[in-house]
């Protein structure tokens, strides 16, 4: 299997976030870094990342095998003690999946999944067109603690994929005599 991932490229809908550099909520989510992260402190807090078009060409992947599409997300709750739950959805045109709930806890920045599929909604596998439609939805669906806060550090959708095998006509010798 060969895998790419697809990085934030901006956002759209609803951003009740907070970033750390001000207002750049594209770059700094795009490095497994915890020295830039986007924050929230309140319940139904969300925010809804666009996905850079995928890197790898649509005549390379086999959309005749299973293409597995995994939000990821690198977190950090503030508290010492609990957890907050942050929702990580797969979201855009064409694309209907459940999302996943994922306890956060003040570890150091630990890769979350949302969940895997090789649907893009019921009964509809992936194709080129989603993967550049897809986008990622997070939602902050506990309460944090007073003064403490939901960091997200890193944010991508990682696609695994079988690569197109392409044929190549061999004019070579054929036991030992040339036709």
């Amino acid at each position: 299997m060969a895998t790419f991932i697809l990085l934030p490229d901006g956002t759209t809908g609803t951003n009740n976030w907070s970033c750390s550099t001000g207002s750049d909520f594209v770059d700094l989510v795009d490095e497994d870094d915890d020295s830039t992260y986007i924050w929230e402190t309140l319940q139904g807090g969300e925010i809804t990342y666009t996905l850079a078009n995928p890197s790898v060409a649509e005549s390379s992947i086999d959309f005749n095998e299973d293409v597995t599409v995994t939000p990821k997300v690198h977190a950090h709750y503030t508290n010492t003690s609990g957890s907050v739950n942050l929702q990580i959805d797969v979201t855009g045109s064409g694309i209907g999946l459940p999302a996943a709930t994922r306890a956060i806890d003040d570890a150091a920045y630990p890769t979350y999944s949302g969940t895997s599929t090789t649907i893009k909604s019921m009964g509809t596998n992936w194709d080129y067109a989603g993967l550049e439609n897809a986008q990622i939805n997070l939602k902050l669906t506990s309460r944090p603690a007073r003064f403490k806060y939901l960091r997200v550090a890193y944010v991508y959708l990682r696609v695994d994929y079988t690569e197109v095998v392409v044929a190549t006509t061999d004019n070579s010798v054929f036991f030992g005599t040339n036709f």
